[in-house]
């Protein structure tokens, strides 16, 4: 073969090496590959690398890869339901849930994000997370007005459980005394306030005595007697009431206006209200909220277009 012939030849096959290496693209990276498709929205590799760190860190080590996919399809939905809406929380509110996290933790939101890079975690696509929850939320507190509790219902579950419908409350009247401390004051205010606060409690007898007392303090505010339902109060509360005389207060408690005591002046046993059980109330509305959730996700799910590439 001439060489010039060679040489067009050898020319050729460069050019068509060429167009097929430009058509056929840069290689992906295994974590960028695409893992499912959700209406057009892609689930990467990273995207469950990333969130099964998350749950090892959170204490959940054995969870699947195939679990992981799962939940991503799923908050995409949930984001997908919230955005057909016109729902979408704004940065600010993504960084003050993400600040939430953090604090529970025990840590700032910087001191965060470094764990989280530190286990390999973006803090991005965790605040990404976020934001679908809080669009979720938001969606379900709009659209669930018609999941309701009604008394019926607390005495079907009641009679059902062998509980006794004919419940009694215990109904207190209770006086408050707040001593101010300024926001800002040194420990040694708080201190010394606290010392009154105990002052207070060890010379009171009968809450016809806590005006008359509590005025001999400085920067003291003294509450009108209410009335509370035992139902009503934590159950911490509770115990402590029923072990405190009347006339006498509760132990100082540290709150955002001050020290705060409380003086038992009465109590009385009487009929409780079905309605007022909000223990069970919250359990069968928490439970109805799922079956709430788990409906509108269901017909999410029949009408998307769901591809799972990579289902190891």
């Amino acid at each position: 073969m001439p060489t010039i012939q060679r040489s067009y030849l050898f020319r050729a096959l460069c050019l068509l090496a060429l167009a097929v290496a430009m058509l056929a693209g840069p290689s992906r990276p295994a974590s960028a590959q695409v893992a499912a498709i959700v209406n057009g929205d892609p689930i990467t590799a990273l995207d469950i690398a990333e969130r099964m760190k998350l749950h090892r860190s959170s204490g959940k080590p054995n969870i699947s890869r195939r679990e992981v996919l799962a939940e991503l399809i799923e908050y995409k939905l949930k984001l997908q339901v919230a955005q057909r809406a016109n729902i979408d929380p704004t940065a600010a509110e993504v960084n003050r849930a993400f600040a939430g996290r953090a604090q529970r933790s025990g840590r700032s939101p910087d001191q965060f994000e470094q764990v989280l890079r530190a286990g390999g975690v973006d803090p991005t696509r965790l605040k990404a997370r976020i934001k679908a929850d809080l669009a979720w939320q938001e969606y379900v507190r709009q659209n669930s007005a018609s999941v309701i509790v009604r008394d019926a219902d607390l005495v079907a579950v009641m009679a059902a459980r062998g509980q006794n419908m004919h419940l009694k409350s215990v109904q207190y009247t209770m006086q408050q005394v707040i001593f101010v401390v300024r926001r800002g004051a040194p420990g040694e205010v708080r201190q010394a306030r606290l010392k009154e606060a105990e002052s207070l409690r060890a010379r009171l007898s009968s809450c016809n005595q806590v005006e008359t007392l509590a005025r001999e303090y400085r920067e003291v505010v003294i509450k009108p007697p209410v009335h509370r339902f035992s139902s009503d109060l934590p159950p911490s509360l509770q115990k402590l009431l029923q072990t405190l005389p009347d006339g006498r207060m509760t132990p100082p408690e540290v709150t955002a206006n001050g020290i705060e005591v409380v003086a038992v002046c009465e109590r009385k046993e009487v009929p409780a209200d079905i309605s007022s059980n909000r223990e069970l109330r919250n359990e069968l509305l928490g439970q109805r909220l799922q079956a709430y959730e788990k409906r509108i996700l269901d017909k999410m799910r029949q009408t998307s277009i769901i591809r799972i590439l990579d289902n190891r």
